[in-house]
Parts: structure tokens; sequence; C-alpha cells
């Protein structure tokens, strides 16, 4: 029975790495063709004009399905696909997700499989925020962080109702959630990233090393982010732009350092929102992982 293994985002949740290491990492490819998954970069460049445009009829479904889907699904192996912007989530006041008209979307492309699994994957609240914010400086944006979250709609970014959606739209047991955080995969005594865990899903039961793989879309180190928002008052979009990669290329951020945009007692309002939400998204989606680093700021985070 071929399934289609189905990552749909979340943005900001270590998509970009997912992107790289299923469609072009030599290693982690040759590993899933081992195992009868085939990878898809060309409906991942297909798929992304389609998503970030306007056209959704029926007409650019089917092309899409027989030309970059179907040959796959004729040969009965598995398949795995990427594109983070499926969920689409929104970030402007008052615009909640359309995530009806994104699994209806999906329904349709994915049709065919006798299978369909949804990969999600999620990251603390707090710190998707935080990185949400990096990425729209990158892109030109020139107010500070927080008149930026002032207009951020929170509740859509309760990855537990996102996940049941999901999940009703494809049939129950159909998903798949992980945790972006390689802290709390570490305390599991199982995959050591979610790199690894996706992986496993799909048959491939290798801890894989993040280090041996390049670093995609790089954040801005967080002292970087007035002097980006400067330039982006001074220079046209595509300069700034330019400017951005440079930034984030040349200047690193160190791994797995705080941006810091929240402070302590802020970023806790933050958890304290979601608390229920995330207790919930852990019991009924990840049972494998302790929540308690979703609803409480670590001593190192103080």
């Amino acid at each position: 029975m071929s399934t289609l293994y189905a990552h749909i985002g979340s943005e900001k949740c270590g998509s970009s790495l997912i992107e790289h290491s299923f469609l072009n990492f030599r290693a982690l490819v040759e590993a899933l063709e081992k195992v009868g998954v085939v990878t898809t970069p060309q409906l991942h460049v297909a798929l992304r004009k389609v998503v970030v445009g306007t056209q959704w009829d029926d007409g650019i479904h089917g092309r899409i399905r027989s030309q970059l889907l179907t040959p796959h699904r004729m040969t009965g192996k598995d398949v795995f696909m990427t594109e983070e912007l499926m969920l689409g989530l929104m970030h402007e006041p008052g615009k909640p997700n359309p995530m009806e008209r994104r699994i209806d979307f999906a329904q349709k492309m994915f049709r065919g499989f006798e299978k369909v699994h949804i990969i999600l994957v999620v990251r603390r609240q707090d710190k998707f925020i935080e990185s949400h914010y990096n990425q729209q400086v990158k892109r030109g944006e020139t107010r500070d962080f927080g008149e930026v979250l002032d207009e951020l709609s929170l509740e859509n970014y309760c990855w537990d109702v996102i996940a049941d959606a999901w999940s009703e739209g494809f049939s129950n047991g159909s998903i798949s959630v992980f945790p972006f955080e390689a802290s709390i995969w570490a305390a599991t005594g199982g995959p050591k990233n979610m790199l690894s865990a996706i992986s496993q899903l799909m048959g491939v039961n290798v801890n894989f090393d993040t280090k041996e793989i390049p670093i995609v879309n790089p954040s801005l180190r967080p002292d970087m982010l007035v002097a980006q928002r400067v330039i982006n008052e001074e220079f046209d979009l595509k300069t700034a732009a330019r400017i951005a990669d440079i930034l984030s290329q040349k200047v690193l951020k160190v791994p797995g350092a705080a941006q810091g945009l929240f402070t302590p007692e802020a970023r806790q309002q933050v958890l304290d929102h979601y608390a229920e939400s995330n207790k919930r998204l852990f019991e009924k989606y990840i049972p494998q992982c302790s929540v308690d680093e979703y609803l409480s700021v670590t001593e190192e985070e103080k």
C-alpha cells in the first residue's frame, strides 16, 4: 500500500532544514530510497509557486498531481513531500488560519494515494513568535518587536487546534506531530532531533547529526535586528534583503542561542496563554515527550 508522507510545516519550525535535508542531503535521500521512499524536489518547487500565488483551480491541482505525484504512486513506492506553506498560518490581525481551504487543497492534491500521513512540526510559541519577527525583519520589517507582537493573531498558534483540523481532514491516526526543540528529544532516549524522528517514521532508523547538514535560511543575530531595521528604512527592499542575507550568513547567530526579545516575565505570560492548548497537544499527539518545556521558562532563559 502506497503512503504519501506530507510535511505541511509549520514555518519557523525547521522547515527549511527539512526541505534541504529530505530533498537534497544525499545520505538521507539514499537512506530513504533503500526503504522504498522517494522524495519530490520538483513537487516542492511547483507547490511553492501555487501555494504562495492565487491559482487554486482544479486544472492546477490536476496538472501537478498527474505530472509530479501520480508517476511515483504508480510504482507502489511511498512518497515524501514537503511544503511549509501548506499549513497556511496567518499573522495579520483578525485573520484566522484558512485551514478548511488548505485541507481541501491538500485532499485534492493527494487524491489517489491509499494512505496520507500528515507531518506537523511545532515550536514553543514564544520562540516561534521571536523567529517569525526575525524573519520579517529579514524581509523588510521596520517596526520594533512590541509593535509587531501587538498585532499578531495569537489564537492562530494553538497547535492542538491545527493538528485536530488536519487529523479530521485525513482521518484519525494519520498525523504525526513533532516538537522542533532538540532538548525535548534528548530527554526521550529515542530520536536525537525532529529530523531523526521524521526519518524513523518512514523506516530509516538512523540518528542523523544536524551538524552534518549546512545551515539553511539562518536567522539574523539578535543584536543585528535593530541595525537591519535601519537598513530596511534607508534602502530599497531588494538591496535591504541582500544586506540581510549577508548579515545572516557572515555575522552568525550562535546555534540555539535565545533571541531575548521577550523578558522572562513576558515569556512566561505567553507560555501561560498557551498552557492548556499545549498540555492537550502533547497528551493527544506527542505522548512520548514531556510537555514541561512548553509550560515554564527554563533556568537558562531567566
